[in-house]
């Protein structure tokens, strides 16, 4: 059992359950692609009182034994701030707040300066792979099953009205490598890193914020979470009353 990934599944759970989140195992999803019922390997939960805002968080837990992974990336993504905060994944209820809170705004707010929508540094991947292997695929397929577990989710809860927003975090049990080319300079950095962010696109001028993060990482990433859980249900409580007190056209 070792050599697969429930130990690491198991490991995540106790740190969220640790931070104060909700957790559970088994949860599934309609791969938009295939169109097959895939399973999340872990869903954790921050849930606000009433109909208030909830923070979920989906996880992909990649046990790799002894092969680091690699985060490339840039100082250049090509969003700003606002529009990182923006492609995270959310409801539409949601996905309506954070726009009205942050119109306006291209740099950074209360919001944007959060750690759940915020790139380490400034530097924001743009690849994950895992070194000294010529196969990709278990890192094509963590990026893009917890991104569309997450998306996917999101569009399912958000026919049902609710606000949601779902963080889609890659737990890795080896360490991150973040590779970088400085501005105006030759030589590319490698240095190892506890978190990084990345951000990947389904389709033409659509891109979702993934976390990744190590499971030594993972305690301090999740306590940061249950603080802004709480910070982002008060800065969005108001727009989410007015967009709910609309009337239906």
């Amino acid at each position: 059992m070792s050599d697969q990934g429930y130990p690491l599944e198991m490991r995540v759970a106790r740190i969220v359950g640790a931070a104060g989140a909700g957790w559970d195992h088994g949860r599934v999803y309609t791969d938009p692609v295939t169109e097959k019922t895939r399973e999340i390997d872990l869903f954790g939960y921050f849930d606000g009182p009433r109909q208030e805002l909830s923070v979920h968080v989906v996880f992909e837990c990649k046990h790799s034994r002894d092969k680091p992974w690699v985060l490339f990336g840039t100082d250049r993504p090509g969003l700003t701030p606002t529009g990182l905060a923006r492609s995270t994944p959310a409801t539409p209820l949601v996905k309506k707040a954070l726009a009205r809170t942050l119109r306006g705004r291209r740099m950074l707010s209360p919001v944007t300066d959060m750690t759940m929508f915020r790139a380490p540094d400034g530097i924001t991947g743009f690849n994950l792979a895992r070194a000294h292997t010529d196969n990709q695929d278990a890192a094509f397929h963590a990026v893009r099953g917890v991104s569309a577990a997450a998306e996917e989710t999101a569009r399912d809860i958000g026919s049902h009205g609710h606000a949601v927003l779902y963080l889609p975090v890659v737990v890795i049990d080896t360490p991150l490598i973040r590779c970088f080319l400085p501005a105006e300079e030759e030589d590319v950095q490698l240095e190892q890193v506890e978190r990084g962010v990345l951000l990947t696109s389904s389709r033409p001028g659509s891109y979702t914020f993934i976390h990744v993060v190590t499971v030594e990482a993972l305690p301090s990433f999740m306590s940061q979470v249950a603080v802004e859980s709480a910070n982002l249900r008060t800065l969005l409580e108001p727009q989410l009353k007015y967009i709910r007190d609309l009337p239906d056209k």
